[in-house]
């Protein structure tokens, strides 16, 4: 008898543990991930290149953004420059990852800024926002920009620069022109689609059902983080975009952000909205994997951003 209510005990107390750990601690562990620890991606492929590994003249820059975070970046100024382009790199990596984008936005006549985003690189802060905080640095490098030369602006971002693009956009009219690259849909619907996903990379992460852990991972991101985690919602941002060229760019055989987002962001993001489909698996490598197709329909944006927004005749019919 004394035997079984102690095995009772045991099986309670580890199913009151398992519940802790699987409810409890993983939630608040995966949004801290998410928001708080300070990761960098180990760019090989890109270590150690500057703008002066093509032979391009540039600046290391400094910028504060609205709510003090200040950021480091390169400035890439082009000759009787047509506008700027800044790229915007994604989670866990730094200005490196865009670094091969700007022969290309040379080539075009457009300047480049390129920079770290707030808690990356050589950049302060000490949290990640999901685009949500970051739009605040895209203002700010569009600030820069302006200050330092005249024309457009375009935002061109990977990820989780994709959404800050968009959101950057989105509320401010004066961008000219979006280039969003494997963004996601909304911070909720990409965390369920990631818990699912990442079953097979952790053991624990097999036993951790979708729900309710997913709405307690959101939770714990916004608290962790500072800000509204509902409120990250890129679909909704890209639908103030209409009236501007858009491109969504995707990877065909990305399994974390499939071609299906890319196309949601095109439909409310309008009639200019574009959507480019290159062959590959890997997320945020779309330039890498379809260089040809990618530059010729950033190319085609880039004119659309120069020229400004079409003029209209009486029918309503762009001129």
């Amino acid at each position: 008898m004394r035997t079984r209510r102690i095995l009772k005990w045991a099986g309670t107390l580890l199913l009151v543990g398992l519940c802790a750990f699987v409810f409890g601690w993983v939630p608040y562990f995966l949004g801290g991930i998410a928001t708080t620890r300070r990761f960098q991606y180990n760019d090989k492929a890109n270590r150690g290149l500057t703008p002066a590994s093509f032979n391009l003249p540039f600046e290391e820059v400094s910028f504060q953004t609205a709510d003090g975070v200040p950021l480091k970046g390169w400035w890439v100024p082009a000759p009787d420059a047509k506008g700027t382009v800044v790229l915007i790199h994604g989670l866990n990596r730094t200005r490196l990852e865009n670094v091969k984008k700007v022969p290309f936005a040379h080539e075009q006549g457009w300047n480049a800024l390129l920079f770290d985003l707030r808690h990356h690189g050589a950049s302060g802060g000490n949290v990640s926002g999901f685009g949500w905080l970051e739009r605040k640095d895209a203002e700010a490098a569009k600030a820069y920009a302006e200050s330092r030369s005249k024309g457009p602006v375009v935002m061109w971002g990977v990820s989780l620069g994709a959404a800050t693009a968009v959101f950057a956009a989105a509320a401010d009219p004066s961008v000219s022109g979006v280039v969003s690259d494997s963004s996601y849909r909304s911070l909720p619907d990409t965390v369920v689609h990631h818990l699912q996903l990442f079953r097979g990379f952790r053991w624990w992460l097999r036993i951790v059902p979708s729900w309710p852990v997913g709405d307690e991972v959101i939770f714990w991101m916004g608290r962790r983080g500072g800000f509204d985690p509902r409120a990250v919602d890129v679909q909704a941002a890209a639908s103030r975009l209409a009236g501007r060229p858009a491109l969504f760019v995707c990877n065909a055989g990305d399994r974390r952000m499939p071609p299906d987002i890319a196309f949601d962001l095109k439909t409310a993001a309008g009639e200019r909205a574009k959507v480019l489909v290159v062959p590959g698996n890997t997320h945020g490598e779309a330039y890498r994997d379809g260089k040809p197709a990618y530059e010729s329909a950033v190319a085609e944006l880039l004119h659309e951003a120069a020229a400004g927004p079409p003029t209209r005749l009486a029918s309503g019919r762009p001129n």
